[in-house]
């Protein structure tokens, strides 16, 4: 219990030094509270860690190297190689999901409310999409942005079908991280192409922790089917 204890508060802090970055405005102590967040957490499951699942591993080592990448900052082309770590890792999350997914035909509404659901993701991302271009610099690193958020599209949607044909707590983590993933990516836009702001970037590293966890979470889980009442 005080192994678990210790390991929380080191990840905590880890959380801390990032925060401390975004007060000070020091890039150095925000990237080593992202880099640091990593090793508690591994340490606290290390014994639940299924290490010969090949989407965990995958999906952990684009994470950490898109995190050590981001420390070249706007150099070079690192922020389009940390872009491209990212996206590499949330296609092995959702073949995760896929793997674990049983399609059951659902009624006529739910159809309907996820063509409605997607239909207005789609619309919103082509809308962002189109306001950002004006802020890049390049061709490049506009594809580039393009299939990040194609793929986080394909993450949204993985979530939807593994959540409602699953309905097991697995499943309830996936939704809940994807979702996380996506806020704290629009959030973090914000802050790079329209205005910088302190609560934007607080929030948004916050949620980024978070997601990290729900992953961790997600693959320490055995695919069990909930009961409503588990949900409520």
């Amino acid at each position: 219990m005080k192994k678990k204890v210790i390991l929380s508060l080191l990840a905590v802090s880890a959380m801390c030094v990032n925060l401390t970055g975004i007060f000070k405005d020091d890039f150095f102590l925000r990237k080593l509270g992202e880099i640091l967040f990593f090793f508690p957490l591994i340490l606290y499951y290390l014994r639940k860690i299924p290490f010969k699942n090949f989407n965990f591993l995958m999906f952990l080592s684009m994470a950490m190297g898109a995190t050590l990448f981001s420390w070249g900052g706007s150099m070079w082309y690192f922020e389009h190689i940390k872009l491209g770590m990212w996206l590499i890792g949330y296609i092995f999350l959702a073949r995760e999901a896929i793997k674990h997914t049983e399609y059951e035909r659902g009624n006529r509404f739910t159809t309907l409310y996820f063509i409605g659901v997607i239909a207005i993701y789609v619309y919103l991302l082509w809308v962002h999409i189109i306001e950002i271009e004006r802020n890049l610099g390049h061709e490049l690193a506009f594809w580039i942005y393009v299939l990040y958020y194609l793929n986080i599209l394909f993450v949204a949607i993985t979530a939807l079908v593994y959540y409602l044909n699953s309905f097991s707590k697995k499943s309830v983590f996936y939704i809940c991280f994807a979702l996380s993933f996506i806020f704290s990516d629009i959030l973090r836009d914000m802050e790079v192409f329209y205005f910088r702001d302190l609560s934007v970037e607080i929030v948004a590293s916050l949620i980024k922790f978070a997601a990290i966890k729900l992953v961790f979470l997600f693959f320490v889980t055995p695919e069990k089917k909930l009961r409503l009442l588990h949900l409520v």
